[in-house]
């Protein structure tokens, strides 16, 4: 497939205002302003969605929220275990299990 060259320049200028919603959307579709201007004009972007699960802050809080559901399943499996062997009381287990049934539903409903 032939590579089609731009050769027209197309140049306006914004007010800080007015460039301010294109700056945070070029950011988070991580595109230059040429492209992001270019599919604008071009009608291949319509109604800009960003997707909030690409940013940052997001893929942290999933990525921490990952390993301590982990380090959670593996308390309720040793909890289990040291149950079944009569190591610790039913009673000390039922707590246990019912706080980290507590931290679960806390980090399910952070991620909501």
């Amino acid at each position: 497939m032939k590579k089609t060259n731009k050769s027209v320049h197309v140049t306006f200028r914004l007010t800080e205002d007015e460039y301010a919603p294109f700056a945070k959307a070029i950011a988070q579709l991580d595109i230059s302003k040429s492209e992001f201007f270019r599919m604008l004009t071009l009608n291949r972007i319509e109604n800009y969605q960003p997707d909030l699960r690409q940013q940052p802050d997001y893929k942290r809080c999933l990525f921490l929220m990952n390993k301590t559901s982990n380090n959670l399943n593996q308390i309720a499996h040793r909890l289990n275990l040291d149950h079944n062997k009569g190591i610790i009381s039913s009673s000390l287990y039922e707590r246990a299990l019912n706080t980290l049934i507590n931290i679960r539903d806390l980090l399910q409903g952070a991620l909501k």
